[in-house]
């Protein structure tokens, strides 16, 4: 019987599979992926090279292209125009909660101008193509009957709009929507909760990880089971898993709300898609095709 000779270095190293990840700089999507950058987990001969900027970047390079990363992570809004192109991976979503979700905000004055319906009103939003900008667009459509104005931000700029009053009000995604309270500003609607409520108990898709459909089919299976073990990972060594994510998010969390907004979106969800998820996936795909 023949033996095989042992594997060299320079081998096994050829043989891993190099796949580059994008991921945005907040704390759950970072959480999703630590155990494939820490290798805590078998990697299936794989090898992750992970990157990190905000959403709306994320959104724009996939719309313009882009060949570099394998899996990226992507606004629903997002892959909803890339989907020759993009597979939705079942795990690795992020969606709002019945009580939770992204966040319209205004100052005292700005209240009073949604309340009169104003026309004018201009809105601080932290990426175009996102799907909180479209789940804005849906709201403020159904509920006002007047024009409003959007200027596009990055998400750490929301805040400082309103207090410098270039803004009426501010669209909050990520660990801001943890923050208007303590910072003095009026909630004008929670979309989350908004969407749940107006589908009759479906929660709100905001982002998700998308893989390229040109992988071979067996490696986008392989690669799909291995975000789920890594989110799983995660969700069991919470504690180490927190303090790797948290490097990513610029914000002034602490501890307690720190846990708290990751309990929030890293979920029964992110591990995996459920039938209702899938639901109001379609639904907000509907509302996409509608906008136009």
């Amino acid at each position: 019987m023949m033996t095989l000779s042992p594997q060299t270095n320079a081998e096994i190293r050829q043989a891993s599979k190099s796949i580059k990840v994008a991921h945005s700089p907040d704390s759950d999507d970072a959480f999703m992926f630590y155990a494939l950058d820490g290798g805590k987990i078998p990697l299936e001969g794989f090898e992750f090279k992970l990157a990190s900027d905000e959403i709306s970047k994320l959104n724009d390079l996939a719309l313009k292209g882009q060949d570099e990363y394998q899996i990226l992570a992507l606004s629903f809004a997002t892959l909803f125009e890339l989907e020759n192109e993009y597979e939705l991976m079942p795990s690795g979503c992020s969606f709002a909660g019945k009580d939770y979700g992204p966040r319209l905000v205004t100052t005292k004055d700005g209240l009073l101008r949604f309340k009169n319906n104003e026309s004018g009103i201009k809105i601080a939003v932290p990426g175009k193509n996102t799907s909180a900008f479209l789940m804005t667009q849906i709201f403020l459509k159904e509920n006002y009957n007047c024009e409003f104005e959007y200027l596009f931000c990055s998400y750490d700029e929301v805040f400082d709009l309103i207090k410098e009053k270039k803004v009426d009000a501010s669209l909050l995604i990520h660990e801001s929507q943890l923050k208007y309270k303590d910072l003095g500003y009026e909630l004008i609607v929670d979309l989350g909760v908004w969407w749940y409520e107006k589908t009759n108990g479906l929660n709100m898709p905001l982002g998700c990880n998308a893989i390229k459909k040109d992988l071979e089919e067996a490696n986008i299976a392989k690669l799909n089971k291995l975000l789920k073990d890594s989110i799983l990972w995660g969700k069991e060594n919470f504690e180490e898993t927190m303090d790797y994510a948290r490097k990513f998010a610029k914000n002034d969390l602490d501890d307690t709300n720190a846990a708290k907004y990751l309990d929030m979106y890293v979920n029964d969800t992110t591990v995996e898609l459920k039938e209702d998820d899938y639901k109001s996936i379609e639904l907000l795909r509907k509302y996409f095709k509608q906008l136009g």
